[in-house]
């Protein structure tokens, strides 16, 4: 099964506040979802992922993606842009070197 995630520049800059690389800090419980995601084995971060899939994909982006944190702070600041259509509103469906937005990728544009 393949399933894609949109992380909106917001979810960026949570994850970039809560690991110490800019953004901004979230509310409360956003800030205990991230220190519950941050502490989990990989089968509690699945858990997790299920009810915060875009939370989850960018905690797994900043971990364990060598180009995590700056694909999060691109996306933070708006510095990234849809490779299909050049939009830069996100959210973004793909960390990778071509970023989709979710219009383009679902093939609507």
């Amino acid at each position: 099964m393949n399933i894609t995630v949109s992380i909106s520049p917001e979810i960026a800059a949570h994850v970039l506040a809560h690991f110490g690389h800019g953004g901004y800090e979230a509310g409360t419980f956003t800030r205990h979802l991230l220190s519950a995601m941050d502490a989990a084995d990989p089968a509690n971060l699945a858990r997790l992922g299920e009810a915060f899939p875009a939370y989850a994909a960018a905690v797994v982006g900043i971990k364990y993606d060598p180009e995590g944190v700056a694909f999060l702070q691109r996306l933070a600041s708006g510095g990234i842009a849809c490779t299909n259509c050049g939009g830069s509103d996100g959210p973004f469906v793909t960390a990778s070197a071509s970023p989709l937005c979710e219009p383009c990728h679902q093939g609507q544009r």
